[in-house]
């Protein structure tokens, strides 16, 4: 008799034994990671937020976790995944791509957005539903900001934003797509761009009629590194001086000033600017005058003497700047893309959703910006009454200057003001002041109002929105015509009734009280700094009192003559401390390395920290700061 027992010549019940077996085909485990693919997480986030499910579910130190059925292997994972990417997103690169892109042309279309692409050069235009909205918007028709990024996915495709408040052949699929975009003008204005001649010729070319406009820190920027190559020849000392001379051109209010700063520029006229020493700086330099002359004659695209409200306070593409950044570091994780279709769902979809919740929050009122801007302004439109506007026509305001020989004009529909900041169409305090005390509604106003915050919500959200209402403020808004103290002093007919008639004994009593504090603090200030005259006026210098003459002198109201003492020694700290500290020996200084502080406090012992290690610095990205100290700007981009 032959017995047959089935026994394994291996164990059966040990993690290693449970990490050979496999996922059946029709086990849901698969099924549970492709719905992690579809979400956007890669085979490392699956695995971990698949354990972390098996965790809760089984306990921490479960045999399921061991299971290569229930919690499959990384290389079950990863291949998984390329079968993911080869259905969804087809080939890394090649003629599939493009294919693959047709193929899912449907999908994109059912979700409201618009993808087109052409082959011949490789372009594809992207126009989700937000993006839609926004050139429905009035703002979209004035100006657009554009940039690019490249090295985007594994081919080393570029991106190019269009924002407003690449190739040709994307520029042309875009009017092909929107026909009416940009506010139903089918052009914006005028584009803000970088000094690309092949995007610039491309936009030239697809929007003529469109003005394009040089962003200015670029050109600030490029005239700073043309400085400082070697192959110019410029002395380290003049650079900034002629860096200098070029800034005033661009920041020239009127033609004529920045004609006047053009020939300082080049030499032809000898100013303080110019003049060191008796030598005219740009004189020694023939390329200097050439490269600057090359520039006034493309003036009208980066002076601002030349621009107009049109460009409501921008002269720069840092909109642009922004996006890219967001666009490689949140949305990308600065990783490249599997190929173009996968750049493409990243726009669809994980951009989308971001902007989505970011206009979110603002209209949900959880985000003060707006606010902040417009009180910041408001502030200093304090001393602004409405007995100090009159009001012209429909929409036209003109307001007193704190020179009373001054008047400001304010244009509410197109949001100019004749001030030296709101003739560039930027938001500022007189525009403040007519919106609170007329309520009127003008473009550059800070996106406040019930009315703003809707629009907003219909461009993140459509036909989804929710009812108007539900955006009112806490409180209701101050009604037209009223300033912010006569609503605080005003008290409703029913919480008057309730309460005593006010004794005008009492108010005049507080005036009183509060005009004898005011006397007590004049009096501390004017004895302490008579006493400090008495102390240190030889070791003053007559330099930093001039200076102080001439901080008083520029006081013209009570907001400025309260910034002035509110900003009084700055620099010197309200604490004293009142412990002495114990001193190292002089000759302890004197033994100490190089590089180690020269004061006389006690350095700390022990093993020193890696941060204590001397690094080499990276250029800073601050054009200003690198100009004041006379060093090279940061080459690197986004």
């Amino acid at each position: 008799i032959v017995k047959f027992e089935n026994e394994h010549n291996h164990s059966i019940c040990t993690a290693e034994a449970l990490s050979f077996l496999r996922p059946t085909t029709d086990d849901n485990v698969k099924k549970q990671f492709e719905d992690y693919f579809n979400n956007g997480l890669g085979i490392a986030e699956s695995s971990s937020m698949h354990e972390s499910k098996i965790e809760l579910e089984y306990g921490s130190n479960c045999e399921q976790l061991a299971n290569a059925s229930i919690n499959p292997k990384y290389r079950t994972v990863r291949f998984w995944y390329d079968q993911w990417k080869q259905i969804h997103l087809g080939p890394a690169s090649g003629v599939g791509v493009i294919q693959k892109l047709r193929d899912k042309a449907n999908d994109y279309e059912t979700a409201g957005i618009i993808v087109k692409c052409v082959e011949n050069p490789f372009a594809v235009v992207i126009i989700t539903p937000i993006m839609q909205r926004a050139h429905e918007l009035p703002f979209s028709k004035d100006i657009a900001f554009v940039d690019s990024t490249s090295s985007c996915d594994a081919q080393g495709h570029s991106v190019t934003f269009m924002l407003t408040a690449c190739g040709i052949a994307a520029f042309n699929l875009i009017k092909t797509c929107i026909p009416n975009g940009f506010g139903n003008q089918g052009f914006p204005l005028q584009f803000i761009t970088d000094d690309s001649d092949a995007e610039r010729q491309a936009l030239k070319s697809v929007f003529p009629e469109s003005k394009l406009l040089l962003c200015r820190f670029h050109v600030l920027q490029s005239v700073w590194r043309w400085l400082w190559e070697m192959n110019h020849q410029v002395h380290k000392d003049d650079r900034k001086t002629l860096y200098l001379l070029f800034r005033v051109i661009s920041e020239a209010s009127t033609q004529e000033l920045a004609m006047d700063s053009f020939n300082s520029a080049i030499g032809l006229i000898s100013t303080s600017s110019n003049v060191i020493n008796g030598n005219n700086i740009p004189l020694k330099y023939p390329k200097w005058i050439q490269y600057v002359s090359k520039y006034w004659d493309r003036k009208e695209i980066w002076c601002m003497a030349f621009r107009n409200a049109s460009t409501h306070g921008h002269q720069t593409n840092n909109f642009s700047e922004v996006n890219v950044r967001l666009f490689k570091d949140i949305i990308l994780s600065r990783n490249k893309a599997y190929n173009a279709v996968a750049l493409v769902d990243f726009v669809c979809t994980s951009m989308e959703e971001y902007y989505q919740k970011r206009l979110r929050n603002f209209v949900n009122g959880r985000n003060d910006t707006a606010r902040y801007l417009y009180e910041d302004q408001l502030n200093k439109a304090s001393h602004i009454l409405k007995a100090d506007i009159e009001e012209l026509s429909d929409n036209i305001f003109k307001i007193k200057s704190e020179n009373q020989n001054l008047y400001y004009e304010i244009d509410g529909t197109v949001g100019f003001c004749t001030c030296p900041k709101g003739k560039m169409g930027s938001f500022c305090k007189h525009q403040a002041a007519v919106y609170h005390h007329f309520g009127q509604a003008m473009p550059n106003v800070p996106p406040i109002s019930v009315d703003a915050r809707y629009s907003l919500a219909k461009l993140a959200f459509g036909q989804n929105v929710g009812p108007k209402s539900f955006y009112m403020p806490l409180l209701p808004e101050l009604s037209n015509n009223q300033s912010l103290n006569q609503d605080i002093n005003k008290e409703s007919p029913t919480i008057q009734s309730s309460k005593e008639p006010v004794n005008n004994n009492d108010i005049h009593l507080a005036n009183t009280t509060q005009n004898e504090e005011l006397d007590v603090y004049e009096n501390q200030i004017i004895s302490l700094m008579a006493n400090n005259f008495k102390k240190y006026n030889r070791e003053t210098s007559s330099a930093v009192l001039q200076k102080c003459i001439d901080r008083l002198k520029k006081v013209k109201s009570s907001r400025t003559w309260e910034s002035f003492l509110s900003t009084a020694g700055n620099n010197i700290s309200l604490r004293h401390h009142t412990r002495a500290t114990i001193r190292v020996q002089p000759t302890t200084l004197s033994r100490r390395k190089p590089g180690i502080t020269r004061g006389s406090k006690r350095l700390p012992v022990g093993r020193p920290l890696n941060s204590d290690k001397l690094k080499k610095c990276k250029r800073k990205r601050n054009l200003g700061e690198n100009v004041r100290l006379n060093v090279p700007n940061a080459k690197s981009h986004n």
